[in-house]
């Protein structure tokens, strides 16, 4: 027995773990206080019981039921106690791999049924004799249901061929249910508190009738006295099979008392009090990973792990683990390829990335085909999210679509706080080049960086205002890159050829960026000037700052090089906006703005 203090509580209690027992040592989530009172209640509950460890895969059910359980071949490494319970371990996963969906269920009970036979042919007081007879009664009660069971499905009736009587298939299974309660008894009987614990784990990785169906076959015909079950399952998915099998309307109306009537008690896994922050970054430590080499690293490298952490895979510590086994995969790969290993800024962006890989698939396949400052901007966007086909799917699976798009805003925000090198709250092309060379080195995608679409833009107009004309340098530096045209995440800028991009509002041309030698920057609006002008009319008249001159035609404007940029549409002479108060001249530009996307 070894002493173990309960952190949440001043409380003590003992164990009959020891230090050294492989299920103490896995329980890096505190599960241990849990386990002791779930095997005081089996202890002490009347039987039959049905225990429900609810919660999703990679909670940590698995390890809570090992805890009890013990090692296989092993009863004395569990926390049941071996003079009152005997375990038998079933896993219902690898008998729905061989397409048997018409008799999946007596086919478990056929297995189970073998595996108590198993259990207590190594009991001395068990009479083996009288144990080996029921065994076959009960095994060969099965045989007749499942012949006759797979005789229906190919188009047979429920006739013996060998006897030529009916097949009543439900007296069948009643006697079947009286032999497995005798079969317990034998070990039962001898002592008033002894009981047969069924451990059923992975019911719902199968499909969800399947589960639907086992659970009904267990509570109906081995639910017996001196039996406690403890089943690792979903509400969700009971009650998804529930649905197939016997429609949503019942589902409706009688779901969830169905689902309390087949589990009598329902045990949550407690995720909300998993103390995540010592696991992940023990779980980092133990990874080797560069940027975090002890539990004691510095409690803004800890921050960045926990948060991107949390705003995606969440708290499930399978999940968890997975981001950590497959980042410490990719970092080998890249120190075996480069001789080097990851800078700490590396090691972040390359965990950060994972973890979107990890938690939300779809988005980093949307990410990684066009891995740009515009793309992750779009990505933040509640709006553009709600349209993008990849999101609709990430959305599916969530129950909160607004919890989901909440933490993908929270995700990008997080590893922009370590790209922002010059903390302007933006990143550029210069800064996104870090997670690029992440991506090229750890051979997540073959990617050329690219220079984004706007900056190359800006550039170009730079090169061709080869007479350093002052005009234009202060309309892009102190108006235009302060505005919505260029700060928006909703506008996509779309190169168009070596002189000019097109800006797309919503798959909508809403304007054309130009740059020519003999005129450095054009700005054009795809609207005719009569709907500009009538639109920003009362814009005029309630602010009194510009004059109509700021619009003006283009065919006025270019002549023979008008072709370039369109006839009929809108040019903004910026020349004016120029001596208007700055913030002036931006409500002017995103006024215009309002006008092109409305």
């Amino acid at each position: 027995m070894s002493d173990v203090t309960l952190r949440e509580a001043p409380l003590r209690f003992s164990s009959d773990l020891s230090e050294s027992d492989e299920a103490r040592k896995a329980d890096t989530l505190n599960l241990l206080p849990y386990a002791e009172a779930l095997r005081d209640f089996i202890h002490e509950c009347e039987t039959p019981m049905t225990i429900g460890i609810q919660g999703d895969w990679g909670i940590g059910r698995t390890s809570l039921m090992n805890m009890l359980r013990g090692s296989e071949g092993d009863e004395q490494s569990g926390l049941l106690g071996v003079r009152q319970c005997r375990a038998i371990n079933f896993d219902s996963w690898p008998y729905s791999q061989f397409d048997q969906d018409n008799n999946l269920a007596v086919t478990c009970l056929y297995a189970l049924t073998s595996k108590l036979g198993l259990v207590l042919e190594q009991e001395p007081e068990v009479d083996a004799g009288e144990l080996e007879a029921l065994l076959e009664t009960a095994n060969r009660k099965l045989k007749i249901v499942l012949r006759t069971i797979r005789d229906c499905s190919n188009g047979g009736d429920s006739y013996d061929q060998d006897t030529e009587n009916y097949v009543d298939i439900s007296d069948l299974m009643l006697g079947f249910r009286r032999v497995f309660a005798q079969m317990v008894s034998l070990w039962t009987n001898s002592m008033a508190d002894r009981r047969v614990v069924i451990f059923v784990d992975d019911l719902d990785r199968i499909r969800p009738v399947r589960a639907f169906e086992l659970l009904e076959a267990i509570k109906n015909f081995i639910d017996v006295p001196g039996c406690v079950f403890v089943m690792a399952l979903d509400y969700e998915v009971v009650q998804k099979g529930m649905v197939e099998k016997l429609g949503r309307d019942l589902q409706k109306t009688s779901g969830k008392a169905f689902y309390d009537q087949m589990i009598q008690l329902p045990f949550i896994m407690p995720t909300t009090s998993y103390k995540l922050d010592e696991f992940i970054v023990n779980l980092l430590v133990k990874a080797g990973l560069p940027c975090i080499i002890n539990a004691s690293c510095d409690l803004q490298s800890r921050q960045f792990f926990l948060d991107i952490t949390r705003f995606t895979v969440g708290r499930n510590p399978r999940s968890i683990k997975r981001v950590i086994n497959y980042t410490n995969l990719l970092e080998r790969i890249h120190c075996l390829n480069s001789g080097r290993k990851s800078t700490d800024m590396e090691c972040k962006i390359l965990y950060a990335l994972v973890s979107m890989q990890i938690a939300w698939p779809e988005l980093f396949e949307y990410f990684i085909r066009d891995p740009s400052v515009d793309t992750i901007a779009s990505l933040q966007s509640w709006d553009y999210l709600d349209i993008l086909p990849e999101a609709g799917r990430l959305f599916e699976r969530s129950h909160d679509r607004d919890l989901v798009k909440n933490s993908i805003s929270a995700y990008f925000d997080t590893l922009f706080s370590l790209l922002d090198a010059n903390d302007d709250g933006q990143i550029d092309t210069r800064e996104l080049q870090p997670v690029l060379k992440v991506m090229e080195m750890a051979k997540m995608t073959s990617i050329d960086s690219h220079e984004r679409p706007r900056e190359w833009f800006l550039r170009l107009v730079h090169e061709n205002n080869v007479d350093g004309i002052p005009l234009i340098e202060t309309f892009l530096e102190n108006v235009f890159m302060k505005s919505v045209w260029y700060l928006g995440t909703e506008i996509k800028y779309r190169k168009a050829g070596h002189r000019y991009v097109t800006l797309v509002h919503n798959r909508r041309q809403i304007g054309t960026l130009i740059s020519l030698k003999s005129n450095p920057l054009v700005f054009r609006l795809a609207m005719s000037p009569e709907k500009v002008m009538a639109s920003l009319n009362e814009y005029w008249n309630s602010k009194h700052l510009v004059k109509k001159e700021s619009i003006v035609l283009v065919r006025n404007t270019f002549g023979s090089e008008a072709s370039l940029t369109g006839f009929g549409d809108t040019l903004v002479d910026y020349s004016k906006m120029t001596h208007m108060p700055t913030k002036d001249a931006i409500k002017l530009l995103n006024a215009l703005y309002r006008i092109v996307t409305t």
